[in-house]
C-alpha cells in the first residue's frame, strides 16, 4: 500500500492509538494500522475505523447520573435492590436526605460509598438520615438502630 500523503511504503503493525474525543484522552491498544516508513502517516482498514468511531459515539452518549436521584436510581447504579439502598441509608453508610415520603441521594454520596468511601464521617449528624422503628419523633433525634428509637420513643412517652 502506497502512503497517500508522500507516497512512500505503507507495513501494517500493531499500534496504540491515543486521540481526544470531546476533551476526553481515548487510547485504543493493539489495534492495526499501517504505517508510512517515510513520513509516519497511519492509515486505517474501514472495519477499525468504523470500531474507533463506534468506541468513540458510545464514550459521547454515556449516561451520567443526574445530580440528585430517588431510589430506583441509585439501586439501578448500584445494580442492587431499593430494599438494599432503604437498608444502606438507614444504617448510614449512604447519606441521604428524605423529602417529604423520598428519599433523595446526591451522586457524589453515593459514588463515593461505590468507591468504599467513609461518607458517614464526611456527613455532618444533621445531614444523615436515621429511621426510628415506629412513629413519629421531633427533628432533633438522630437514631441509628432500632433498640435506640424504641428507647427514645418510650423516653418520650413517659415524659408527657
Amino acid at each position: 500500500m502506497k502512503c497517500y500523503v508522500c507516497g512512500g511504503n505503507m507495513n501494517k503493525t500493531a499500534q496504540d492509538i491515543r486521540a481526544i474525543w470531546r476533551s476526553r484522552p481515548v487510547v485504543f491498544q493493539g489495534l492495526e494500522a499501517w504505517v508510512c516508513v517515510d513520513c509516519g502517516e497511519q492509515a486505517y482498514d474501514p472495519d477499525t475505523a468504523r470500531l474507533m468511531q463506534a468506541l468513540m459515539r458510545s464514550i459521547e452518549s454515556e449516561n451520567t447520573p443526574p445530580e440528585v436521584m430517588n431510589v430506583a436510581e441509585v439501586a439501578d447504579l448500584l445494580r442492587v435492590s431499593s430494599q438494599t439502598v432503604y437498608s444502606l441509608a438507614r444504617s448510614g453508610r449512604l447519606r441521604c436526605t428524605k423529602v417529604g415520603r423520598e428519599w433523595r441521594f446526591r451522586r457524589d454520596d453515593v459514588m463515593a460509598a461505590l468507591r468504599g468511601q467513609d461518607t458517614e464521617q464526611a456527613a455532618a449528624p444533621d445531614q444523615r438520615v436515621y429511621v426510628a422503628a415506629r412513629g413519629q419523633l421531633d427533628t432533633g433525634f438522630s437514631l441509628k438502630d432500632r433498640d435506640t428509637a424504641r428507647a427514645a420513643l418510650e423516653e418520650l412517652k413517659h415524659g408527657e
